[in-house]
């Protein structure tokens, strides 16, 4: 009787240990719902710049589709999705109002690709320094990142 009381008390320990570890493993960033933010970066602005931008990846946890409606950060005016495109052998970038995360997915926002714009700087972005950035999505809700500035022209995040 001991034996089974004990072997059922390890098998709800080992229960609870491997929810922990899974939860731990899904919460390796900030969260706004099933939407985890991943390595928020931007790259420094030379002074008197008017616009700077900004990378992340969003990755959706559950099991229906979110959407980024919004972002705002203390340094600009304004916060846009832009996204680069090749359109006839030239370079072009559009703003998308929203952005939609597919459930179960991801969506890298990076240099010459999907990226955030930063519009109407307060000041230059200077290398070292965090800036927060507060994301909006429609299921999710809110949540404040810090966007980690790296050098200009940078071709990634500074770990």
């Amino acid at each position: 009787m001991h034996l089974l009381i004990r072997l059922a008390t390890g098998a709800v320990l080992a229960l609870l240990l491997g929810t922990a570890a899974l939860a731990a493993a899904q919460a390796d960033g900030p969260r706004a719902g099933d939407i985890v933010v991943e390595t928020p970066w931007a790259r420094a602005t030379p002074p008197g710049a008017v616009v700077g931008a900004a990378y992340l990846v969003l990755r959706n946890t559950g099991g229906g589709q979110d959407t980024l409606v919004g972002a705002t950060t203390p340094v600009a005016a304004m916060v846009q999705v832009h996204e680069v495109t090749m359109a006839g052998g030239e370079m072009q970038m559009r703003e998308k109002a929203t952005l939609a995360i597919p459930p179960g997915g991801s969506v890298r926002l990076e240099p010459g690709g999907l990226h955030l714009m930063l519009m109407d700087l307060a000041r230059p972005l200077v290398a070292g320094e965090r800036v927060p950035l507060t994301l909006e999505f429609a299921r999710g809700g809110r949540v404040t990142v810090e966007l980690a500035v790296a050098p200009p022209g940078a071709p990634g995040p500074v770990q």
